[in-house]
């Protein structure tokens, strides 16, 4: 019996990706609408702890501050991708000029007159390409952005009636309360993860900005918002964000000096922030093991693409967090962790959350 539940299992989670994959174009919208309604909610809420003398804001007010605060940023991210991408292109011949003559430079310095295949290995480095892809699904994101708006609004609209559903679904009042305690508390603990993500990936990119404003990089408030974006990709996209711009000024510039400065220093912000700042905030409560966040990026990027890749480790966060919460699931919690150890979930002797 117990074999047949795993094979089961296995089967409905095969069949769920798989919808996935081939829903895309229904189901990212509806996903990334989804997202946006719920970074509205948590600036709602912290919009609604601030107090201005004895009063707090409204509950009204604070949604409508929400969103237009998360609306107009996102504007701004997606204008100032869209701008950059388009003048990087123009100009990447010039940086693939540039790194022929470095790779040149690299291999006379260990003695190589003659770089072996070297125009056929370079012919295969298409940094127009690449942009031109990452510009396409910018575009087709925009292209999907009156449908995302349209789900926006109705999962807004939704959010009034939650409760009543909880209440009719849920009859008897002890487990209503239990239930509502088990909402609140998984609501907290997601709202924290993704509160001081964006707090330091913000605080990563706006002190990169500086370092690459000083040293003249090129495109530097693009590659600041690039850096913030990956920050939520623990590790793989840390090391992504300092690659990038240390790439560049390689290519950019004809002397190591400013890839060494540019380099050092942005390494040493992503391990101040990463390794020192992120783990003391959050206690070290919702780690990821660096296995499955290989793998979680693999799966989601294979089904969503690029849009899947930066939503796959919230996803897994998530997951994580609300199967710590529950008995029959906390061992996929522990095996998604990165050490094992879950101090979100704690429960009562029934298997019941605790209320901290």
């Amino acid at each position: 019996m117990k074999l047949q539940r795993v094979v089961m299992a296995m089967i409905a989670i095969f069949l769920i990706f798989y919808v996935l994959h081939i829903g895309q174009a229904l189901l990212l919208p509806l996903v990334i609408a989804g997202a946006v309604a719920y970074l509205i909610s948590i600036l709602a809420h912290t919009i609604r702890i601030v107090k201005i003398g004895s009063r707090r804001v409204p509950k009204p007010v604070a949604m409508f501050l929400a969103i237009a605060i998360i609306l107009a940023a996102l504007s701004f991210i997606v204008q100032l991708i869209t701008l950059n991408i388009a003048s990087v292109v123009r100009v990447a011949p010039e940086y693939q000029q540039n790194l022929e003559a470095w790779i040149v430079k690299g291999y006379t310095m260990f003695g190589v007159e003659d770089a072996p295949n070297l125009n056929e290995v370079i012919s295969q480095i298409d940094f127009r390409g690449y942009l031109q892809d990452f510009g396409g699904t910018v575009r087709s994101l925009l292209s999907s952005a009156g449908i995302i708006v349209v789900y926006l609004i109705f999962l807004l609209l939704e959010q009034r009636t939650f409760s009543s559903k909880i209440k009719a679904l849920v009859r008897d009042p002890d487990r209503q309360e239990d239930a509502f305690e088990l909402i609140g508390k998984m609501g907290h603990d997601i709202r924290s993860y993704i509160g001081i993500k964006v707090i330091t990936s913000a605080a990563t990119g706006i002190l990169s900005y500086i370092v690459l404003r000083v040293v003249g990089v090129d495109f530097a408030s693009f590659w600041a918002v690039l850096i913030f974006l990956l920050n939520f990709i623990p590790t793989i996209g840390s090391i992504i964000a300092t690659a990038f711009p240390s790439i560049l000024t390689l290519v950019q510039f004809d002397t190591l000096g400013p890839f060494i400065v540019t380099a050092s220093v942005l390494t040493g912000l992503q391990f101040c922030v990463g390794s020192l700042l992120e783990p003391k905030l959050m206690g070290n409560r919702l780690n990821l093991s660096p296995i499955v966040i290989l793998l979680s990026l693999g799966l989601w990027g294979s089904i969503w693409g690029i849009p899947g890749m930066f939503l796959c480790v919230p996803f897994t966060v998530i997951i994580m967090i609300v199967c710590s919460y529950f008995p029959a699931s906390r061992a996929v919690a522990v095996v998604l962790s990165g050490n094992g150890e879950l101090t979100v979930g704690a429960r009562r002797p029934n298997g019941v959350p605790r209320a901290k």
